[in-house]
Parts: C-alpha cells; sequence; structure tokens
C-alpha cells in the first residue's frame, strides 16, 4: 500500500492542532479562506494557546508538549463564508449547540479584510504516531513533503 504524499499543511497553536487531528474540531472559524480542497497535513506551531494554558491541566499540558511539527493530517471539504454575527448560527447549524458550547469563542475573529469570517469544514482526521518537522515561514500555510502516515 503506498502512503500519500501531502504537498500543503495548515499551522494551528496547540491544543487546537491536537484537537483537530483527532476529529473533536471538525469546523475551524478563520480571518481567511481557502480553495484548497482534500487531504493536507495539521502542524502545530511552536506557541500554546495562552488563554486555553491557563485552565489547562498538567495531563493536557503533559499530552500536547512535544507535539511540534506535522502530528497528523485532515481533508478540507469545503469552506464557507459567513458574517461574523451569523458565526453561532452557522456553527449550531452545522455542529450543533455542544460545539458551539465546546468552541473557544475568542478563537472567532470579530474583524477581517474583507468583512466576513469563513468556517472551513474538515473530515476523516487522521493523527500520526510521531510529529514531523516543518521547516515554513508562512502564517497560515506550509509547503510540505510529507508521506501521510
Amino acid at each position: 500500500m503506498t502512503k500519500k504524499v501531502l504537498n500543503h499543511g495548515f499551522k494551528l497553536f496547540q491544543p487546537w492542532a491536537s484537537h483537530v487531528v483527532k476529529g473533536k474540531m471538525k469546523f475551524l472559524v478563520r480571518s481567511i479562506s481557502t480553495r484548497r480542497r482534500g487531504r493536507v497535513a495539521v502542524i502545530a506551531t511552536r506557541g500554546v494557546d495562552d488563554i486555553w494554558l491557563r485552565n489547562a491541566s498538567e495531563k493536557e499540558i503533559k499530552e500536547i508538549e512535544d507535539k511540534v511539527g506535522a502530528i497528523g493530517s485532515v481533508e478540507i471539504k469545503d469552506c464557507i463564508e459567513v458574517k461574523p454575527n451569523k458565526v453561532k448560527e452557522k456553527l449550531i447549524e452545522l455542529a450543533g449547540k455542544k460545539y458551539w458550547d465546546y468552541y473557544p469563542k475568542y478563537l472567532v475573529p470579530e474583524k477581517t479584510r474583507t468583512g466576513m469570517v469563513y468556517i472551513w469544514v474538515l473530515d476523516k482526521a487522521k493523527e500520526w504516531k510521531k510529529p514531523k518537522p516543518v521547516e515554513s515561514k508562512g502564517i497560515t500555510w506550509a509547503k510540505i513533503e510529507l508521506s501521510d502516515m
């Protein structure tokens, strides 16, 4: 069986990168849209979300502390443009109130260049056994060449 080679990956702070590859985050609210569809790597950046960190348990911190780099993959199925004041309504429609209650509200952009926000629809998350190092200067996307293990 040949492994698929991934050519792109998107970056997130921890713990959100881990939540994506574990399939817990199936929708991401972003300030930028994407036309990219299909399987991409999920790249955990060196930073950890400060607000999450304040309330995290030692166990939660331990789970993510060594996970930097490409930590898994996910399929981008869609990108839905939404007015910022309609994000709650749309996420509840897509995923239910429980997901809205879970989603970190401070990650929902209030202002963007376009005046709109974008819900990236994710599916078929896969967490890799070991992170793979990624060198990239991009803020959101990285060009890579990695096997989807």
